[in-house]
């Protein structure tokens, strides 16, 4: 055991020794290398940049080109904007020795207390000669999100080619003090997950045997159930949610954790949940560090982000911040957009209010942190589901170390918003796990079949799709057990599980019932192979499998299950066929049958890494079974998972990738305040958009698609559930898209669409720092250069690459 504290003892201090030296953020890469950024007596060029980390130190600039002898000093001003007049750090080069393709480094006093701070730098030559200049490289404009190159303060389509230098101490000592800073709010967070679902696991699950850490892992997926239901329950009785219910209920639970405690105090060892580390301890310790990186980079590489990324982040953080305005189910999206239901599943959405109601924190932040902490706790959830399915710990491990570090999927998500698919996975494995142990009892257990009724009923609101990937689940099981499930009257117990998730379902169900969700879904369930459109075809096509997950793992994912089937282990084949039948399910023109579109490929694909994790994990299991079991060599096995775990770690913070996907960007930040201290209340914007799903609705594609939420101002674009809800008149869809339409067809300068801007109300024009090319590379967006030569459009702001514009009728 000493061995263990040893290595970790001497991993902390090699840790604390990288600590101090530097560290170069390299932000825009050489290849980027444009000249363009000259430096002369008269003139100045200079960037403004989001600092990523506390301890900045330095700037490096990249130069091209030097004309003449330049002598004097080169000076590097760092200011708080582009309109401060002082200097927080100078940088000077007095006598500068420059080479043309390298970078000039220009080094200051640390800025200790820098992270997520806006600056400006801009280097000048005061004392060179008319004849002397120096050249820096401008890259892309699109290569980097978080400012622009200035020119005399006057911003340019491009960027400079630099990188900051920070101060490795204030980088770790920055990490610990937002750790310590967070602290509060992550126990308020960490009770929400656990109180309410141990207290039901506590009084319902005592059927099934816990590990120490199968058990917290199933009373979070518990508790997350529980928000839509709650939430769901408060609208039909018509009372409002909000933080003094949320804390009624904590301390409900809390009184429900401590009667349990207080009536087993003579007899409760917890014998159960396996606390004890005995002979495996060093698989346990395995497990802790690997469950650390698992939340640690999913929550260490959003810590910068302004907003959550890509199209659904927008709703969702739309929606969240309704429930939270509304204290629960709405109906009129008032006054963000023109919508008047509302039958979206809303899991996710509740989970996200209940953390604005204990931290405070903005509601696009609480999407951003709860869309990650659902990262991490998808991958979590596998680990009770291996353990029951393999018979082990080293297979839950192996579990979660593919899905949560060797696997793009599911941290990727995090790029697309996908969040509400993401909160599903969260509490499908442990709805298999549930349905599993009701079905295998020997003795009908109503307590477990109520719990497993919750987090059914919780998974029904949360995500409609990922309840068809449960409902194949049950399918297949039933059919593999059959024999078994016969003989122990489990039919029985099925309808009656089946009824109990039903009766919290059905109030929604019938409320969506006739909507549009479900006239679309009975519309694809209803098309035949041969009706399916091209574009359907092509939306449902397999694409990339390396993009799911990695060669070596689609082959592993075979090998395991066949494993599985040659030891004739009942579980893996369930798992098998129900891969085989999501796959059919996504795919029924294989088989000559309707419902292609009802579930696509894309979902199928991105949730693979679930079966695949837990054949996996068998395989794991069956390598380490055979291996010596001497302790040195169970240390030296986990010793091993640790480093490929932080290896893995280390490639999944490369999964983050903003630039593509932003919409919200710092620079779009600064401007919607701008926005909201200069413009009137009663402003509309007109924002950049494209058709999107086959033509039938647009989207946004830069930052103005979150003024409504951001800025608290109109715009032409609502958000993408304007398709499936109700709008202010029956031809609403098509008279959204109207303006879009025309803008392509005839040009915003067309009297006939300066006139419908008219009739529409809008005022204002505003291009983000994106500039309409996130997620499109095609014609018609909104350019500056067109609007700044028309008499109509009068600029009224531009920093960095954001313009607003007023209209002029």
């Amino acid at each position: 055991m000493r061995r263990i504290f040893y290595i970790i003892a001497l991993g902390g201090l090699a840790l604390l020794l990288s600590a101090c030296s530097d560290f170069v953020d390299n932000m825009l890469p050489d290849r980027l290398m444009n000249p363009g950024g000259v430096v002369t007596s008269g003139q100045s060029v200079g960037q403004t940049f989001v600092a990523q980390h506390d301890g900045l130190k330095g700037i490096q600039v990249l130069m091209t080109r030097q004309e003449g002898d330049v002598t004097g000093p080169v000076v590097l001003h760092l200011r708080q904007d582009t309109t401060a007049q002082a200097d927080l750090r100078t940088a000077s080069i007095s006598n500068p020795d420059l080479v043309e393709g390298q970078y000039i480094d220009f080094s200051f006093t640390p800025l200790d207390l820098a992270q997520g701070n806006y600056y400006y730098f801009f280097i000048e030559t005061p004392s060179a000669q008319a004849d002397e200049s120096i050249e820096l490289a401008f890259g892309a404009a699109e290569s980097y999100l978080d400012g622009a190159a200035y020119v005399d303060s006057h911003p340019q389509e491009a960027q400079l080619c630099f990188r900051l230098v920070y101060d490795g101490v204030p980088i770790v000592r920055g990490l610990l003090g937002s750790i310590a800073q967070v602290l509060p709010s992550a126990t308020l967070i960490l009770l929400w997950l656990l109180l309410p679902g141990a207290a039901l696991l506590l009084w319902f699950g005592k059927a099934i045997e816990f590990d120490w850490l199968s058990w917290p892992i199933t009373a979070m997926a518990i508790s997350l159930s529980l928000s839509p239901i709650l939430l769901l329950l408060f609208w039909l009785v018509k009372v409002r949610f909000g933080p003094v219910m949320l804390w009624v209920i904590l301390v409900l639970s809390l009184a429900a954790v401590g009667w349990y405690a207080w009536r087993r105090r003579s007899s409760l060892q917890l014998k159960r949940l396996s606390l004890k580390l005995g002979q495996d301890y060093s698989t346990n310790i395995a497990l802790f560090v690997i469950v650390g990186f698992v939340l640690g980079v999913r929550l260490l590489v959003v810590r910068t982000l302004p907003a959550p990324l890509w199209g659904d982040s927008y709703h969702h953080s739309m929606i969240a911040q309704l429930f939270v305005d509304n204290g629960g189910v709405f109906n009129s999206w008032e006054p963000f957009a023109s919508l008047y239901s509302f039958t979206y599943h809303f899991g996710f959405h509740s989970n996200v209010a209940v953390l604005h109601w204990l931290t405070g924190v903005e509601v696009p932040q609480a999407v951003l942190w709860t869309g990650q902490i659902l990262n991490g706790l998808a991958v979590l959830a596998l680990y009770p589901l291996a353990v029951f399915v393999i018979g082990s710990k080293e297979g839950g491990l192996g579990a979660i170390l593919l899905a949560g570090l060797l696997s793009p999927m599911p941290m990727f998500y995090v790029n697309w918003g996908r969040y509400t698919q993401l909160a599903g996975q969260v509490l499908l494995p442990s709805a298999m796990l549930l349905t599993w142990a009701c079905l295998k009892a020997e003795r009908t257990d109503w307590r477990l079949g109520l719990l497993n009724s919750i987090v059914v009923g919780g998974l029904a609101l949360t995500h409609y799709r990922v309840l068809i990937f449960y409902v194949v689940f049950v399918v297949v099981l039933v059919v593999v057990m059959f024999p078994q499930v016969f003989r122990r009257i489990g039919l029985l117990r099925l309808a009656a599980l089946a009824g109990g998730a039903a009766v919290i379902f059905l109030p929604w169900f019938a409320y969506i019932y006739g909507g549009k969700i479900m006239a679309t879904f009975t519309r694809q369930l209803g098309t035949m192979p041969a009706q399916t459109s091209g574009f359907q075809t092509e939306y449902n096509a397999l694409g990339d499998l390396s993009t799911y997950m990695a060669p070596v793992w689609w082959l592993l994912f075979p090998i395991g299950a066949g494993i599985g089937l040659w030891q004739r282990r009942k579980p893996i084949v369930v798992i098998a066929l129900w891969s085989f039948f999501m796959f059919l399910v996504a795919n029924p023109s294989l088989v000559s049958l309707p419902g292609t579109g009802a579930v696509n490929n894309f979902a199928i694909f991105i949730a693979a890494y679930i079966p695949a994790s837990l054949t996996i994990g068998l395989l794991v299991h069956t390598i380490v079974s055979r291996l010596p079991q001497w302790q040195w060599a169970r240390l030296s096995i986990a010793a091993l998972v640790i480093v490929v775990g932080l290896l893995g770690a280390r490639g999944r913070m490369a999964d983050l990738k903003p630039a593509p996907h932003a919409l919200l960007t710092w620079p779009d930040m600064r401007a919607m305040d701008w926005i909201q201290h200069n413009t009137p209340a009663s402003a509309n914007f007109l924002v950049n958009s494209f058709f999107a799903y086959q033509g039938s609705v647009i989207v946004g594609s830069d930052g103005g698609w979150w003024l409504p939420l951001s800025a608290h101002r109109a715009s032409t674009l609502p958000p993408l559930t304007y398709a499936t809800e109700l709008g202010p008149r029956p031809d609403y869809v098509s008279w959204i898209n109207a303006l879009t339409t025309q803008l392509q067809d005839k040009g915003i300068d067309n009297p006939d669409v300066l006139a419908m801007l008219l009739d529409r109300g809008i005022t204002h024009v505003y291009i983000g720092q994106q500039q309409g090319r996130v997620n499109y590379g095609g014609p018609h967006v909104l350019e500056p250069e067109v609007l700044l030569s028309s008499p109509h459009f009068r600029p009224v702001y531009h920093q960095d690459r954001v313009w607003v514009f007023e209209i002029v009728y």
